[in-house]
């Protein structure tokens, strides 16, 4: 499947990475456990100097650096609580002591403005709704772009270094049927072949015919499950007799596993036409001085 992008779309940058907590409220993987029972937004979780820390102080903390409104101490791990209470706390005294000077700093100023739009960014795309027709309709207009899978096919094969002798194994196949061809082949693959897929019976899984040697893709897309070449294929590597076990054809990933790629990728397009009527809205007049 092709991937689903945006190139010009780049949404909350600047945004510090919550590691474990992307996409919901503290559900992510790698925070696991029980949080804390009884939590309230007023609930007091440490003093510093006298001042207290309440739990809505850590939310709004965590919030703002992840970007996620969804996120609360309540729905933490217990055992992670503490750590995002020291994280708030330094930061705190920090801004307090030493970081608070540079407020006023141009630079101060313009990383604001930045860090406010990417917020508002993320809020925005959290906001848009995309109903599951709009959803399934991209499915069904985009099916072969997108959503299409590759043919498969499962075989093994045996490697031989001279014709003759891939002729003999083919006599001692031809005849054989199912389960019993399958293991023949295996115990002549293992007895026989050159390739380093010997040691398996000559077994080389699923694969996409693309991959293989023209001479070699060819003769076993021909190929039903279950049957092998009756006559020696011939490729750079030697002479091959290939066994299909099974097949894929051409076929399509199901609606329901796509679907929150293809939310995301229409929220993000609203998103983008959002922007470009903002962007219309005003007037550039450039005086960049040209380059020698």
């Amino acid at each position: 499947m092709k991937k689903i992008i945006i190139g010009s779309m780049v949404v909350a940058a600047s945004l510090f990475a919550f590691p474990g907590m992307q996409g919901g409220m503290g559900m992510g993987s790698g925070m696991i456990g029980k949080p804390i029972k009884n939590l309230k937004d007023d609930t007091i979780l440490a003093e510093v100097d006298g001042k207290k820390i309440r739990v809505k102080d850590i939310n709004y903390y965590l919030q703002g650096i992840t970007g996620d409104n969804r996120i609360r101490v309540q729905d933490l791990p217990a055992q992670h609580v503490k750590k995002f209470v020291d994280d708030y706390i330094q930061t705190l005294e920090l801004y307090e002591k030493k970081a608070k000077s540079i407020e006023n700093t141009p630079q101060f100023k313009a990383a604001k403005m930045k860090l406010a739009v990417d917020m508002w960014l993320k809020n925005r795309l959290n906001e848009i709704k995309i109903s599951d027709k709009e959803a399934r309709e991209f499915y069904e207009k985009n099916k072969d772009i997108y959503f299409k899978t590759t043919p498969k096919i499962k075989a093994r094969h045996i490697l031989v270094k001279d014709k003759k002798e891939a002729i003999k194994i083919i006599n001692e196949l031809k005849n054989l049927k199912g389960k019993a061809l399958e293991e023949k082949f295996a115990e002549l693959a293992k007895k026989y072949s050159i390739g380093p897929s010997k040691v398996n019976g000559g077994e080389l899984g699923w694969f996409n015919p693309k991959q293989m040697v023209p001479e070699f893709a060819k003769a076993a897309e021909k190929l039903k499950p279950g049957e092998i070449t009756l006559k020696p294929v011939k490729t750079r590597f030697g002479w091959h007799v290939i066994l299909v076990e099974d097949k894929k054809e051409n076929n399509y990933l199901p609606y329901e596993q796509v679907k929150p790629q293809i939310i995301g990728y229409l929220k993000q397009l609203k998103l983008k036409k959002e922007l470009e009527k903002i962007k219309n809205s005003y007037k550039v007049k450039y005086t960049i001085p040209k380059g020698e």
